[in-house]
């Protein structure tokens, strides 16, 4: 189970494979990190929140992954583990809920070997798939 980068011309394209839905999303969000900065040298010095919603699995990676990169770029913390949990419920009617307490340190260019910026998050190529009771999602990210 991880990740992987998958070949494509100009932008990153990620596959992640894991037992559970949400291995699948906390590793697409190391993967995320591990594009822009090496996420090897990050250091677990600080925990912060995430939380996002979806009106389906897509939606959820989708948004998912904008505020790990907010997280990042706007917020300057670098992740390296990610805990999460995924619910359906009440909320919105019925929408996914993903929340996650990440671990990290503040982002430093030189310490972290800064790699690539990423320009966005896409829906382009993406899927949320159980495939042989495994999860696999694809996303591409905009570089």
């Amino acid at each position: 189970m991880g990740y992987r980068m998958l070949e494509h011309m100009t932008d990153a394209l990620v596959e992640v494979e894991a037992d559970t839905l949400e291995e699948a999303f906390a590793l697409a969000a190391k993967a995320l990190v591990d594009v822009m900065v090496d996420v090897s040298k990050v250091e677990e010095r600080l925990e912060i929140m995430l939380e996002a919603y979806g009106h389906d699995l897509e939606n959820l990676l989708y948004n998912w992954l904008e505020q790990v990169m907010i997280a990042l770029v706007s917020d300057h913390i670098a992740m390296s583990r990610f805990n999460t949990r995924i619910e359906v419920g009440d909320y919105d009617d019925g929408r996914y809920r993903i929340t996650a307490k990440a671990y990290g340190e503040a982002l430093n260019l030189e310490k972290h070997n800064y790699k690539v910026e990423i320009k966005g998050v896409t829906y382009h190529m993406m899927s949320v798939e159980n495939v042989e009771g495994k999860y696999r999602l694809r996303f591409l990210l905009d570089l």
